[in-house]
């Protein structure tokens, strides 16, 4: 199922201290309005509506308690949750978060009409989100008014002109909505910014439609790193193959940088001619000849040269005796 791609955060959640507890049984009206959003957070929704519903009886003009109960019973998928954000809005018309609460459950019933107008009173709310920007022009582009979504998302990206995930945020409205070059384009700005975000459409739903794309597979088989000047750099060769992240190059990487202790985001990104993990040291895996290749780098200011040395040196042996171990018993040594 595909997710809304909105910038439509939950109900912000508060950090409860010890007293808190005490306070809510006290009926402390604060509290339970704390205690409620925690059980929210713990993704208990009933827990929170066995608060929320004797203190809507006790305190029937209290709209964030609507709004909270409108949150627990979205979550249940039980009525009554839609009801409870007009009330909550009915109640205070300030309350931002209901507003966009509203949207949120008006775009999953595609009553586009309805989420623009809550999104558009939210930003009134809050002239300088960025992210009302990104609401609005989402459901603009549902709607299929593509020059005002656009000139939405421009103003959006403007306001964010290095961040990779905004631009992603907007290639992913773009792949959804069926806009293929429009999609490609903002996603390669944002991989520009940030590789990773190549890596994260790869394996991103919202861009299942673009898989037949000859723009956007070679987007996806293309690495166009750049290191940046004076980039710490080693590489050496091995007698095993990457294949595609079938041999064993990949996961005797993998165990050599947890044996040797040097931390790697869990995100690895696995192309058919190379595979990319990243941590201190960015580590890209060909094939080389009858086996593989691995190459490190990383920035200048990553480390001291004599840290790189020792890292980077002690890693591609730990590759090697990660290689040994996963040879069968018996098998002939390479040669020399």
């Amino acid at each position: 199922m595909r997710t809304l791609l909105l910038r439509c955060s939950s109900v912000a959640l508060f950090v409860l201290v010890v007293a808190a507890a005490a306070r809510a049984a006290q009926g402390d009206p604060a509290a339970q309005l704390a205690a409620a959003q925690a059980k929210i957070a713990q993704e208990d929704p009933q827990g929170a509506l066995d608060i929320l519903d004797p203190l809507v009886k006790k305190q029937p003009k209290l709209a964030q308690a609507y709004l909270l109960r409108a949150t627990a019973r979205l979550m249940l998928d039980t009525p009554g949750g839609k009801e409870d954000l007009d009330h909550a809005i009915q109640l205070d018309p300030t309350l931002r978060q209901a507003w966009l609460d509203r949207a949120g459950v008006a775009v999953a019933e595609k009553r586009y009409p309805a989420a623009l107008a809550d999104f558009q009173k939210a930003r009134e709310l809050q002239p300088d989100d960025p992210d009302a920007l990104l609401n609005i022009a989402a459901v603009e582009l549902l709607m299929g008014k593509l020059d005002d979504a656009s000139k939405g998302f421009d103003a959006y990206l403007g306001l964010k002109p290095g961040d990779a995930q905004a631009h992603y945020m907007v290639a992913r409205n773009y792949a959804l909505a069926g806009y293929a070059g429009l999609a490609i384009q903002t996603l390669q700005q944002a991989v520009a910014l940030d590789e990773r975000m190549r890596a994260a459409a790869r394996a991103d739903a919202n861009f299942n439609d673009l898989k037949s794309n000859a723009r956007f597979q070679q987007l996806l088989a293309t690495d166009g790193y750049k290191p940046p000047a004076n980039a710490f750099h080693a590489q050496r060769s091995y007698p095993a193959a990457y294949a595609a992240g079938r041999g064993p190059l990949l996961p005797a990487t993998m165990d050599a940088l947890s044996a040797v202790g040097e931390a790697f985001q869990p995100q690895v990104e696995v192309a058919p001619d190379w595979a990319v993990l990243w941590g201190a040291m960015r580590v890209k895996l060909t094939d080389a000849g009858q086996g593989g290749s691995v190459e490190l780098t990383a920035a200048p200011n990553a480390m001291t040269p004599a840290e790189w040395q020792q890292r980077s040196a002690r890693l591609l042996d730990s590759i090697n005796i990660q290689i040994a171990k996963r040879k069968p018993r018996g098998a002939a040594k390479p040669p020399g």
